[in-house]
């Protein structure tokens, strides 16, 4: 099988800009190609298994003393809990930036406004926003929690109105 070689189109197009005459160029490449059919028609000996074995390990070697620092760093990325808090971070980011709007870490709702509790000495109330939109079709629906007496359990109703305020409604939960 003949080995391809480069065309003189390609050859131009590496190095165009390395010779200053055309037939410095045609020059060049013919010794490029004589130095190849040379190399084509030499014998190579094979390699014993044992000769390619210590070329491996002398590659290998030479490998890795050439940047620890380099895989110093790259090991410590490595490391699936750092791996996974940095995906978070730069997940975070990115969404933030697509978003176009800045992150605000400081909330804005607070319980108190959420849910209100009423205590009383045989009831608790519970309104707000929550029983709100948890019961939508009642207008200002309200939990009461009434305990009748000490060994008794606790009923739940709710309280609320119906058609503007016209009807009263109890409903035991």
């Amino acid at each position: 099988m003949k080995n391809q070689r480069m065309s003189l189109e390609e050859f131009k197009a590496l190095f165009h800009d390395s010779f200053e005459s055309e037939e410095e160029l045609l020059s060049e490449y013919n010794s490029f190609l004589s130095t190849f059919e040379q190399l084509d028609q030499a014998a190579v000996p094979e390699l014993s298994s044992g000769q390619k074995a210590e070329i491996f390990k002398q590659s290998w070697q030479d490998r890795t003393q050439e940047s620890p620092r380099i895989l110093a760093l790259l090991n410590f990325f490595r490391q699936p809990a750092l791996t996974f808090a940095l995906g978070i971070v730069i997940g975070c980011i990115l969404m933030s930036i697509v978003m176009n709007d800045p992150i605000d870490l400081n909330g804005t709702a607070s319980a108190d406004e959420l849910l209100e509790i009423e205590h009383t000495r045989y009831s608790r109330t519970y309104k707000g926003k929550i029983i709100d939109d948890f019961y939508s079709g009642f207008e200002n629906p309200k939990v009461v929690l009434e305990k009748a007496g000490q060994a008794e359990q606790p009923q739940r109703t709710l309280h609320g109105t119906l058609d503007n305020g016209e009807i009263y409604v109890v409903w035991n939960l």
